[in-house]
C-alpha cells in the first residue's frame, strides 16, 4: 500500500513543477579558452557543465525518485510473498 502511495505521489509531484523550484538556464555563450584562466570564466564554465547533469526542475527529480522507490518497494513485497521466508533483511 505504501509503495503504491509513493508511486502516486511521485506522479503528482512530477506534474506540479512550480516555477519557484525552476533552475536557471545555462548561459547562452560559452567562454573562450583564454577566458577560463580567470576565476570568473572558470566558474561560468563549471556552472554550465554542472547544469547539464541536474534536472530543470527539482520536483521532476523528486517525483522520479519517489516513483522508483515505490516501485522497488512493491517489487520487494511481491517477491517476499513468493519466497515466504521469515528471514527477511529489511
Amino acid at each position: 500500500m505504501v509503495g503504491l502511495a509513493m508511486v502516486g505521489v511521485g506522479l503528482a509531484v512530477r506534474q506540479l513543477k512550480p516555477e519557484t523550484l525552476r533552475l536557471p538556464e545555462p548561459g547562452g555563450k560559452s567562454p573562450r579558452l583564454r577566458d577560463v584562466r580567470d576565476v570568473k570564466g572558470a566558474a561560468h564554465k563549471a556552472r554550465d557543465a554542472l547544469a547539464g547533469f541536474i534536472p530543470d526542475n527539482l520536483f521532476g527529480s523528486l517525483g522520479r525518485t519517489l516513483m522508483i522507490m515505490g516501485g522497488a518497494m512493491i517489487a520487494v513485497r511481491a517477491l517476499d510473498e513468493l519466497v515466504d521466508d521469515d528471514t527477511a533483511d529489511y
